[in-house]
């Protein structure tokens, strides 16, 4: 079983990225929540989108310097996307994607809360 989920998420990187970035703004968002801060759904979002982006854009600007970039134009080409790869700009777009997405459901399901208990008084 557990070797089944690893053999996947290594065969399907950008899925296993949206899966973990679901759990991790969830989870972001919930904290957030219990610290009322003001919009933690998008304050997890934007964080797990940040944190994708960071981790792709490292390893793309690891890769370009391997591949005889200098450091300069490895450090701006991974920084504004240029000769990115289309696997690295699908591991950050899919967890970025399912991130807001949880960020909207949660937010739909607070409003929809606080109509209903307002609705009640």
């Amino acid at each position: 079983m557990f070797g089944t989920l690893v053999a996947f998420m290594v065969a399907n990187p950008a899925t296993s990225h949206a899966l973990t970035a679901i759990l991790e703004t969830g989870g972001m968002a919930a904290a957030l929540i219990l610290l009322r801060t003001p919009r933690p759904e998008g304050t997890a979002a934007l964080l797990v989108s940040t944190y994708y982006y960071g981790r792709e854009a490292g390893q793309r600007e690891h890769d370009v310097k391997h591949a005889g970039w200098d450091a300069v134009q490895a450090h701006l080409g991974a920084e504004f996307l240029y000769g990115w790869a289309l696997p690295n700009l699908q591991q950050w777009v899919a967890p970025t994607c399912a991130a807001w997405a949880v960020a909207a459901t949660i937010l739909l399901l607070r409003s929809r809360n606080r109509r209903a208990g307002s609705a009640l008084r």
